[in-house]
């Protein structure tokens, strides 16, 4: 079975690379022809279920591309982030993790975030990740952080999409 992962994620990493988010022109202009490894660990971690460029599917999973960076506009929601069980405990060091965070937040997250939202660095993702979201009920706190963005924050109602998303039933699954 183990070699069964390994075979997805070097056909996604394959699969990426031939359609590679890296902009045409950027390539064409000799400006980017490899990725980050910030966004390295994006694909392998993430990539896979949030979209290449953080444009999901917001019936399956939660929409990153310009509304991660909401989250950075309350100290909860900053904390939520690397509380995630997927990322609290992803296989890479608080520093990688930090990276992708931020990488997440302000090149996917884009005008979401702003301007003065303060980067993550690996102590308080370290910090954060020893404290997984594992005890509440995910849906729910997360429902509970989107309304207060809302709300109070000016975030656009697009941020509620997955938290809205009819749940299919088993047979539609």
């Amino acid at each position: 079975m183990r070699w069964w992962s390994g075979a997805c994620v070097a056909f996604g990493l394959t699969a990426f690379l031939v359609a590679s988010p890296i902009p045409a022109s950027d390539v064409a202009r000799g400006s980017r022809t490899s990725l980050t490894h910030a966004e390295s660990n994006y694909l392998l971690a993430c990539g896979g279920c949030h979209g290449l460029t953080g444009a999901s599917n917001p019936d399956a999973v939660p929409q990153l591309k310009g509304l991660v960076g909401y989250y950075l506009r309350t100290p909860e929601g900053r904390a939520y982030l690397p509380r995630l069980p997927n990322i609290a405990f992803a296989a890479l060091s608080d520093r990688e993790v930090a990276d992708v965070l931020n990488y997440i937040v302000f090149d996917l997250g884009g005008a979401s975030a702003r301007a003065d939202a303060k980067p993550y660095d690996a102590a308080e993702v370290a910090h954060w990740r020893a404290q997984p979201l594992t005890e509440v009920a995910l849906s729910a706190y997360r429902r509970r952080l989107v309304a207060t963005l809302i709300d109070r924050y000016g975030a656009p109602p697009e941020l509620r999409a997955y938290d809205e998303a009819p749940i299919a039933s088993p047979s539609q699954r």
